[in-house]
């Protein structure tokens, strides 16, 4: 009775076997297009769904999950050039956590948008080139940190693909820049560090040191005043350790003229609520007069070719001398 029992089970279960493809359940089969692509894997209802093997005619080729005949779930792609993708899909489409491996061993390991690179991520080159941090549209935007084979590295902030905004740059040299970028340059504010001791903080235009700026020498000496394409130019204040300030003028790095900040009392000068230096010959009854060069005694305004009627200012053009900048240390913002 027993093994008659037994006999009517296992006919039943296999007849209910037979069943299943008929009643929508996943059936694997092997399927050649008319194009020359080939499926081998599961089948509901005439659709691919479930776990399978899509190859194209061209050679590229997709094993993983399926719905409503795409990619859909995890699985890996493989494309005929030598790049592979292992991941997540959503519709067909790379989306969610993955791989992106390339022929020449670059390599992306994180978030992908729609078959784009987007979100964070990390991306290494094949030269040892490493990026950790966020994209957009396959490319770095956003926060985050580049290091390169040659020991330079950048952290900060990215837009298409280059350094723009704020942050802080590592020379392999060993200079450290921390400020603001444009399109890849310094541009804007910052400072510029030297491994020996010196910095500059001020004005950069495309990567120079450019406008006003103060550069701190390791000895003490400090100077104050306008820089174009990374040298001294324009006019400026220097002040070494316990000597008097003076007035510079400088051209392309060439020092064009030198007077000590001192106090006429032949030229006395009241102007804009400070105390001035006036350099002229004309001056009449002890005031400023005539045309001349006119210094703030604080060391903060300049007038290079001012116009004076009795210690009354007619005309001329105020430059200001940028303010000694705060004695940071590179240490206050990280090693980079």
């Amino acid at each position: 009775m027993y093994n008659e029992t037994l006999k009517m089970l296992r006919k039943l279960f296999l007849f209910y076997l037979t069943l299943l493809p008929l009643a929508g359940y996943p059936a694997t089969q092997i399927i050649t297009l008319s194009n020359g692509d080939s499926y081998e894997g599961e089948i509901r209802d005439g659709i691919f769904e479930g776990s399978g093997l899509y190859v194209w005619a061209s050679g590229d080729r997709y094993e993983g999950q399926f719905l409503n005949d795409l990619p859909h779930g995890t699985g890996t792609y493989q494309w005929v050039d030598g790049r592979s993708y292992e991941g997540t899909f959503l519709a067909g489409k790379r989306h969610g956590i993955g791989v992106l491996t390339w022929s020449n061993g670059d390599k992306y390991k994180g978030s992908f948008k729609a078959n784009r690179i987007e979100g964070q991520g990390e991306f290494s080159w094949a030269n040892q080139d490493t990026y950790n941090g966020e994209f957009v549209a396959n490319l770095r935007s956003g926060k985050g940190k580049m290091r390169w084979h040659t020991g330079q590295s950048y952290e900060g902030d990215f837009l298409d693909g280059t350094p723009h905004g704020q942050g802080h740059l590592v020379y392999s040299d060993g200079r450290q820049y921390i400020g603001e970028f444009a399109q890849g340059l310094r541009t804007g504010k910052g400072t510029l560090y030297w491994p020996n001791g010196n910095r500059y903080t001020g004005a950069f235009v495309q990567d120079n040191r450019t406008g006003l700026g103060v550069i701190h020498w390791r000895d003490g000496t400090i100077y104050r005043g306008e820089f174009f394409e990374n040298s001294q130019s324009g006019w400026g204040i220097k002040e070494q350790p316990g000597g008097q300030p003076e007035i510079q003028q400088w051209r392309s790095g060439a020092l064009q003229l030198e007077r000590i900040l001192v106090e006429n009392v032949t030229c006395s000068l009241s102007h804009m609520g400070r105390q001035w230096m006036f350099d002229s010959t004309q001056c009449i009854n002890g005031l400023a007069h005539g045309t001349g060069l006119a210094v703030s005694l604080d060391g903060r305004l300049l007038i290079p070719k001012g116009k004076f009627i009795l210690g009354q200012m007619v005309s001329g053009s105020v430059l200001e001398i940028p303010e000694v900048d705060p004695d940071t240390s590179i240490s206050e913002f990280g090693s980079g």
